[in-house]
């Protein structure tokens, strides 16, 4: 029916345009075309010729078809198949006829129900819903409904109380049976009643596009055929055609640096995920129904339970199977149905699969997927909007050298509204589940990413888990302030503290954000860790920062030499007023490498950080010399730090042979059992590392992708480690989420300070 038409000119499709009051002659001729041909209401002449809404193989054996009863060529490009609902009776889509789809006069369109015991016909349908028209007698208030691209209706039928109808309504049989409905004179009679235009129920003749002399659809390829049985791709490299259900978004473009600090961005990494409805799905188990499409640019307009037809190009990203979609070509809304229902995660096989390939997770990979209940096993939630969750309740750290194949997590992504710039926004998310290290949550519910050799559920927007907070206590306050015969020394990667204008991650640092991060590192020296009378600090920009810093806290003096890096970044010391300081040395700028090796960014150099170190004078402890170091990263070899490390061997046996006592420490981007430690413990000096008398579940300064592990030592020489009444990590950065509050020192740094406290 064509809602606000000109009733005037009724008869403008047959090439006359007369006027409704005119002399009887043409009345007389108006009368005469009547009676040859039925009245056309739909505003294109596109009508709804033919429909069924229970078939022989059950309720949902339904196909609703479409005649073109016009003289010209009609553009349905857009239209939307709609019900109407028995519960509400309101319309919603159902399908999306393509683009660049046109009728000819007389050609014919067939829309076929896809959902389980669905369409049975043996003509071909030129597009599938699943979701019905809940039998018209089930409420007398079910229907369908055509409309085009901008929402206006073409036509209309339903029961006797639908919105859907047009008319008085048609009453279909309440048992299954080849039960079709279809308009009288051929499918061409639209008086804008459907009792009246309708015949039937009789045997049901769908027609389709192609029959009508159109071009078949691309031929589609199902979704675990693109998956495949193993951990890669058998249609890697082919450029396929999917169709599947919309159950989550991935907003965030990924990027990286380039040359000068500049971001390079990877849009492939933002998309959609898909999955194959369950009528389509095979029965192999070892296959996922759903898949991640890249490269989609406006993912907020695809909502889930949309249906799309999407063409790209299949491939691997990094273990990721994807599909790349075709430039130019985004993904083709073609109808709506239900979000399909999560897949319940079994802890059991997740803790049972093989943890280099984790294959039961790979089954999984791009489908929508369930974690009933996890621990956050791994620390805090990180600075990526990750948190690491092992299935169940038991509290139970993970760390580097476990074998942990359950281990999950959840993932910020799709709510981060894909920001400029993700290094300078990446708490911005709607979508982070924020918890700390062994808080429960519970009801983890997305599509299953995988990346950074981690399998991951994306949280979707208005579908966060609840979190309990079962896990460690907040504040931090584990230390308790230094007693009169006590000497506490840190050490503290402070993460890129950079001044007014410093450029850091694509951007410059804001006066908001300098004194934040001041403000936080303040709460985290003054009183997370209680003040140590020695501060040894990495990561800073340069002296005048650290002197605002030492100002900030109150009561410390700072001292810093610049280093070689090009990024800025130095080491230093805040040392408490009251300690004697009797001398500061820069050791290693001009250093260099063993040939061969890379290690800095001056060409042959040692060191981007040279070692600072300060001769302090404590009362009741004597003098000492402590080593403040910022190791090569662990992108460089292992042989660079092994140098580094034997360099500040020698200055401390240089220091030992003159009777003089020494603590190495620093962010040293080596664990506990690798070179660069077992040279600095060689046998040259008497350097000891104290991590291994830490407590045994707190052995830990740094997360990455899930485990806990050591970068940041503390090492002694003899004479000062039976003076080493307790050695710790502070572990107020790993194993909390960044609260909002710009004055919390809690996660202002990805690393934990190792803490010595000297006892007399």
């Amino acid at each position: 029916m064509a809602k606000g038409r000109n009733e005037k000119w009724r008869f403008d499709v047959y090439g006359l345009r007369v006027p409704a009051v005119v002399s009887g002659i043409v009345l007389s001729l108006a009368a005469l075309l009547l009676s040859l041909a039925p009245a056309l209401a739909s505003p294109s002449g596109v009508v709804i010729s033919e429909l069924r809404a229970r078939g022989p193989a059950g309720g949902n054996d339904e196909f609703v078809e479409l005649l073109n009863t016009s003289t010209k060529d009609v553009d349905i490009s857009g239209y939307k198949l709609q019900g109407c609902a028995s519960a509400s009776g309101g319309p919603s889509d159902r399908a999306t006829v393509p683009a660049d789809t046109a009728l000819k006069p007389g050609d014919h369109y067939l829309f076929t129900n896809s959902g389980s015991g669905g369409y049975s016909g043996a003509v071909p349908g030129d597009r599938a819903y699943s979701t019905g028209f809940t039998d018209f007698q089930a409420s007398n208030a079910s229907g369908a409904r055509l409309v085009d691209a901008s929402g206006g209706v073409i036509d209309g039928v339903g029961s006797p109380n639908s919105p859907c109808r047009e008319g008085t309504g048609i009453t279909t049989p309440t048992a299954n049976g080849d039960s079709s409905f279809e308009r009288k004179s051929d499918g061409r009679q639209d008086t804008d009643d459907n009792a009246a235009d309708f015949a039937g129920p009789k045997a049901g003749g769908p027609q389709n596009l192609s029959g009508g002399g159109g071009e078949p659809g691309p031929e589609i390829t199902k979704i675990h055929a693109v998956q495949g049985p193993g951990d890669g791709s058998p249609l890697a490299g082919r450029t396929v055609t999917v169709e599947g259900v919309v159950t989550g978004i991935d907003d965030e473009v990924g990027a990286g640096f380039g040359s000068g600090n500049t971001i390079r961005r990877f849009p492939e990494d933002a998309g959609i995920f898909v999955q194959e409805e369950a009528a389509d799905a095979d029965a192999d188990p070892d296959t996922s129904e759903g898949v991640f499409v890249g490269f989609v640019r406006d993912r907020a307009a695809y909502k889930p339970g949309d249906v799309v037809r999407v063409n790209g190009r299949v491939g691997e990203k990094f273990g990721l199977t994807m599909i790349s979609e075709t430039f130019d070509r985004e993904p083709e809304e073609v109808g709506s149905v239900p979000v399909p229902a999560p897949v319940e995660i079994d802890a059991a096989r997740a803790e049972a699969q093989d943890p280099a390939s984790r294959p039961y997770y790979e089954t999984l990979e791009g489908m929508r997927a369930r974690l009933a209940v996890g621990t956050a096993n791994s620390g805090g939630t990180n600075k990526f909007g990750e948190l690491f969750m092992t299935p169940g309740t038991d509290r139970d750290r993970v760390f580097r050298t476990d074998t942990e194949p359950a281990l999950i997590a959840t993932d910020a992504d799709a709510g981060a509204g894909d920001p400029g710039n993700p290094y300078r926004d990446p708490d911005g998310s709607t979508t982070e589940v924020d918890a700390d290290l062994f808080d429960t949550v519970e009801g983890v519910v997305g599509p299953m990413g995988f990346s950074f050799e981690n399998y991951r559920i994306m949280v979707q927007p208005g579908d966060l888990p609840a979190v309990t907070d079962t896990g460690v206590a907040y504040p931090y306050e584990e230390l308790e302030p230094a007693e009169s015969r006590q000497f506490r020394v840190a050490s503290f990667n402070v993460e890129n503290y950079f001044p007014v204008g410093g450029a850091l991650d694509g951007g410059n640092v804001s006066q908001d954000e300098f004194d934040e991060k001041t403000a936080r590192l303040t709460d985290a020296i003054d009183d997370r860790l209680e003040r140590p009378e020695v501060v040894a600090v990495q990561e800073v920009y340069d002296l005048a920062t650290l002197r605002t810093l030492a100002a900030s806290v109150g009561g410390y003096t700072a001292h810093l030499e610049e280093g070689n890096d090009s990024r800025g970044i130095d080491v230093g010391f805040l040392i408490e007023d009251g300690v004697k300081v009797e001398g500061v040395t820069q050791y290693g700028k001009a250093a260099t490498a063993p040939e061969g090796l890379d290690c800095s960014d001056v060409p042959g150099g040692l060191f981007d950080r040279p070692p600072l170190a300060v001769e302090v004078t404590a009362r009741g402890f004597g003098g000492f010399t402590v080593f403040s170091n910022h190791f090569a990263s662990k992108a460089a070899p292992d042989a660079c730090r092994e140098a580094q490390a034997a360099f500040v061997r020698d200055r401390v046996a240089e220091l030992e042979d003159a009777g003089k006592r020494s603590i190495v420490a620093g962010d040293l981007n080596a664990f506990e059992d690798e070179s660069a430690l077992r040279t600095l413990e060689g046998g040259t000096t008497t350097l000891d590392n104290l991590w291994d008398t830490a407590p045994e579940q707190g052995r830990y300064s740094f997360a990455f992708q899930g485990r806990l592990q050591t970068l940041d030592h503390v090492l002694v020489t003899q004479g000062l480690k039976n003076r080493a009444g307790d050695f710790r990590y502070a572990h107020f950065d790993n194993d909390y989420f960044e609260r909002d509050d710009p004055t919390d020192g809690h996660h202002v740094s990805d690393h934990d300070p190792p803490v010595l406290t000297l006892s007399k």
